[in-house]
């Protein structure tokens, strides 16, 4: 797989969480700072900011990491979306 072709998928699971978080009335900001970007920055006010300058995979990481957080059982989420969600979330419970 090329990078363009790999660049595009990631494009389009950050596009899914960005809807996912619609369903959920969490607003999702990508944004430049000083700050990390390697949690949710801001959850409890439903809303997400990641760094808009850190790499496609890793904010796909976050956005996995904060909706692991999250009852999802009832919702429909693609399967590649949740699959990266549960991933995170087993990655979570072995570090604790």
């Amino acid at each position: 797989m090329n990078y363009k072709t790999k660049n595009k998928k990631h494009q389009i699971l950050l596009d899914d969480f960005i809807e996912l978080g619609h369903k959920f009335d969490i607003k999702i900001i990508q944004d430049k700072g000083d700050f990390n970007g390697d949690s949710c920055m801001l959850f409890a006010d439903n809303v997400v900011v990641i760094n808009k300058h850190k790499p496609l995979e890793q904010r796909l990481h976050i956005l996995a990491k904060c909706f692991s957080k999250i009852n999802l059982d009832n919702v429909y989420i693609k399967p590649v979306l949740r699959d990266l969600i549960d991933n995170v979330a087993l990655d979570n419970e072995y570090v604790s």
